[in-house]
């Protein structure tokens, strides 16, 4: 190599390192930005908390966790959802929520959010599938029916939301993912009883297989 062509070589590292440095104050010192955090839905003794999108920019995150009340819950998040289901709450009681995400940047929390487990008497918490019926009509018409004077509400499949299961026979994949998912399968007569009482019954004793008493606390 002669003199000139080792000081080319060295003015182009050196334009090389310098183009770095430029991309990186440009680009690479942009933070993530604070997680915004919402109650999606809320039962007598559960509830589910969503986040927008996260905007880490050019960081990568490590972890997300929740707080209730300022102290950290051991609940796993994990990272490539937006959402996550709290349950065992105490009826009728205000929690506060924040989210912390941990990034190779640091950490960044998100808003605060307060809010109020329902009453038992307070019926707009329900959201239920339809399993499988012996003859699916007119009692799916019924029951949606009922939903709506309750300002209850329903889906076509199990999601997140799903409070409850209506069926009357065992069987079928809706059937399987609400047992999977620890969701009860109950009969038409528990929601007619849940209008009728004015408040939320109990699973138990409407549910269309025998199960221990203990596998279920509502």
């Amino acid at each position: 190599m002669t003199s000139v062509q080792f000081t080319v070589g060295r003015l182009d590292a050196g334009m090389f390192w310098d183009l770095e440095e430029t991309i990186l104050k440009k680009y690479g010192e942009v933070e993530p930005e604070n997680p915004t955090l919402h109650v999606r839905h809320t039962t007598q003794t559960s509830l589910t908390l969503e986040w927008e999108p996260l905007k880490l920019h050019t960081a990568e995150l490590r972890s997300l966790e929740i707080y209730k009340n300022g102290t950290k819950l051991a609940q796993h998040v994990p990272a490539n959802t937006n959402h996550i289901k709290l349950s065992g709450l105490d009826v009728d009681h205000e929690y506060e929520f924040h989210l912390v995400m941990k990034t190779t940047s640091g950490q960044y929390e998100s808003n605060r959010v307060k809010v109020r487990t329902h009453k038992m008497e307070d019926l707009t918490g329900i959201v239920v599938t339809f399993g499988e019926f012996q003859q699916s009509e007119p009692v799916i018409s019924e029951m949606k029916a009922l939903l709506d004077k309750i300002g209850a509400a329903w889906t076509e499949e199990i999601t997140h939301d799903t409070t409850h299961l209506i069926a009357q026979v065992p069987r079928g994949s809706k059937y399987e993912m609400a047992l999977t998912n620890s969701i009860p399968v109950v009969k038409p007569d528990w929601l007619v009883q849940c209008d009728k009482n004015k408040k939320i019954q109990p699973s138990l004793p409407y549910y269309i297989v025998s199960v221990p008493s203990s596998s279920f606390n509502a």
